[in-house]
C-alpha cells in the first residue's frame, strides 16, 4: 500500500512539474508573438521560428511593457 500512495504522490508532482513546463512554453510563445513584429522590422530575413528559438533559449527577464 505504501508504494501505491507514494506513486500517486509522484504522479501529482510529475503532473505539476509538467504543467509548469507547459505554461513556460506557452508564455515563451506569446512573448515571441508580441515581440516578432518589431524584431522583423529590424531583421526582415528572420523567420518566426528563429525568433521563437531565440526567445526560448534566452532567460526571460520581466519587462515593464509585458
Amino acid at each position: 500500500m505504501k508504494s501505491k500512495r507514494r506513486d500517486a504522490t509522484d504522479l501529482r508532482v510529475s503532473d505539476s512539474a509538467r504543467e509548469s513546463e507547459v505554461q513556460q512554453e506557452i508564455d515563451s510563445f506569446l512573448r515571441a508573438i508580441r515581440s516578432y513584429p518589431d524584431r522583423f522590422a529590424r531583421e526582415p530575413y528572420l523567420s518566426f521560428q528563429q525568433h521563437l528559438s531565440s526567445i526560448v533559449t534566452t532567460p526571460h527577464s520581466p519587462r515593464a511593457d509585458e
